[in-house]
């Protein structure tokens, strides 16, 4: 991307309905903006429509603000005893491994 490229999200026109995009935003409540077009247009609406202001923080600094510790990176240690993050991950990806069709039931069978 060239630096003096300007990204500006999409207009919405007159005809947008704004309790369809509230209940768009309700039921994709766990989607990301970013990776959902539904969530994405329903957002875009209700900034649109001044029913909705778009965070000027992000939810780490936010955490900060209001004195709450943040999910830490993957190279730091959880608080208290508990393993890294990136163990965590390592472990989930092991066992969807063994779950898949064809996986090695280690010699077990």
């Amino acid at each position: 991307m060239r630096e003096d490229t300007i990204l500006a999200p999409p207009s919405v026109c007159g005809y947008a309905d704004i309790e369809l995009a509230h209940e768009q935003m309700r039921q994709h409540r766990a989607c990301r903006i970013g990776r959902c077009v539904w969530k994405a247009a329903a957002y875009y609406t209700l900034v649109d429509a001044g029913r909705l202001a778009p965070e000027s923080l992000t939810p780490r600094e936010r955490a900060a603000a209001r004195g709450l510790e943040f999910p830490p990176l993957d190279n730091q240690v959880h608080a208290g005893d508990g393993p890294r993050l990136q163990t965590l991950r390592e472990v989930l990806d092991k066992l969807t491994e063994l779950g898949l069709p064809g996986a090695d039931s280690g010699g077990h069978g």
